[in-house]
């Protein structure tokens, strides 16, 4: 297969602002600044006029609002809040904290933390092509990987999980953003119950996925797995380690199709090069089933990865040591 090198891919989308700029939303937020813009939402920093109030340390909250064409505005809406119930469930260290989903006349939207920082995408495109510090990409890794595992643990996968959904605080914590497009995993019986299949029909109808992070079954539109979130954030892994996407900003339907391999990152060690490439599996059945099993030999490669790593160098060293063993030895000195 050809190993290839790229980019980080990207798009922007230019449209108008939902709310304008000193709104009070029900009364009680009044939205302040910008914070970002994503495929069908924008958040805004916005002031808690009721913490305000009660002279609280920290006024500030994160306001998501939908902001989508009216084609797709309901199926948007009900992402969202789905979202918002999701995440009210789910409260994790590593995990972006929602307060509320609630609704004013048109507006829907989530009450979130305010993030202080930058998204991993923002911290990359600054690097412009060169890899994490060590310390730092793990430390990364390891909070991506235990927010994901914490979500995996309650039967949700995220689906979404690329550097714009990865932020890191002026503090240093790694939080997962943006869930609007996680799903519940399949039952054994292999069926979703009635509103993850309803979920799962949303995202396929807006493509709420981000192509070149999103493995080939999700592509495919397959039922979603743990080992969709593994191969997502192996990409990352792999983004952060090497500083390039491991196909060149490609789709995983296009690295099969060209026949692409993923290039091990400079200074990386070879068993930890077994682990990343092993989840970076095109197909699912052939990746690392878990989140936890990745970041965890990531970390501490197991055994088995040393193992595997030392054979293409024993294979090379065969040829050799069978030619040397297959030498007659010289005759013994005449007396």
């Amino acid at each position: 297969m050809k190993s290839v090198r790229g980019k980080i891919p990207h798009r922007t989308v230019e449209r108008a602002l939902p709310v304008p700029l000193g709104t009070k939303v029900r009364g009680r937020f009044k939205i302040i600044d910008v914070i970002g813009r994503g495929g069908m939402s924008t958040v805004y920093r916005a002031i808690d006029l009721v913490r305000v109030r009660a002279r609280a340390a920290d006024t500030d909250v994160a306001l998501k609002v939908i902001d989508v064409d009216e084609g797709y505005r309901p199926d948007a809406i009900a992402l969202l809040h789905r979202e918002g119930r999701r995440l009210l469930e789910l409260q994790h260290p590593n995990i972006v904290r929602v307060y509320d989903s609630d609704e004013d006349g048109s507006l829907h939207f989530l009450v979130m933390e305010l993030l202080r920082g930058k998204t991993l995408a923002k911290v990359m495109e600054e690097r412009d092509g060169r890899p994490l510090e060590p310390a730092l990409a793990m430390r990364v890794i390891r909070g991506v990987g235990e927010g994901l595992a914490a979500a995996h643990a309650q039967g949700m996968i995220h689906g979404d999980v690329k550097p714009g959904n990865v932020f890191i605080t002026r503090e240093g914590m790694v939080k997962l953003i943006d869930f609007g497009t996680a799903q519940g995993m399949a039952r054994r019986d292999h069926e979703l119950d009635p509103d993850e299949d309803a979920t799962s029909h949303y995202v396929d109808r807006m493509r709420a996925v981000t192509p070149a992070y999103a493995s080939l079954e999700m592509l495919a539109g397959e039922l979603p797995d743990a080992r969709d979130d593994v191969f997502s954030f192996a990409i990352i892994a792999h983004l952060i380690l090497s500083g390039a996407h491991p196909f060149g900003g490609r789709t995983a339907e296009q690295a099969l199709k060209e026949g692409l391999s993923a290039a091990r990152p400079h200074k990386l060690a070879a068993a930890r090069w077994v682990v990343l490439r092993e989840a970076l599996a095109l197909m699912r059945d052939d990746r690392i089933a878990t989140i936890a099993a990745f970041s965890g030999r990531l970390a501490r490669p197991a055994l088995a990865d040393y193992w595997q790593a030392l054979r293409p160098q024993m294979r090379r060293a065969a040829p050799a040591a069978k030619e040397t063993a297959a030498e007659p030895e010289p005759p013994p000195p005449a007396s």
